[in-house]
């Protein structure tokens, strides 16, 4: 049983983190030709990769809502497979 349940969830949460990455792929592909690289030397640590973020999100909210559909359709994948764990978990918690 504990195979099984190890192999179950591996696979799950494999799945869901498999969409998050192509999540995090799309984003980027859809805002790589509008964002200018920074030249300053001091730009470099965890408030670059902040600012970085948020100039992205500002971006993909500019964009109409039919370029946006397949990363809601990814999104939502990414979310099925969370909420398929967690009734996998609770489930085969209760199993004997």
């Amino acid at each position: 049983m504990l195979t099984l349940k190890v192999v179950v969830y591996f696979g799950t949460i494999s799945a869901a983190f498999f969409f998050g990455f192509w999540e995090l792929n799309l984003k980027r592909q859809l805002t790589d030709g509008a964002l200018r690289p920074s030249k300053g030397s001091i730009d470099v640590g965890v408030l670059d990769d902040l600012a970085e973020r948020m100039k992205r999100e500002r971006l993909l909210r500019s964009l109409p809502r039919q370029t946006l559909f397949k990363i809601r359709i990814v999104v939502g994948l990414k979310f099925l497979f969370v909420a398929i764990f967690l009734a996998e978990v609770l489930f085969l918690q209760r199993a004997p």
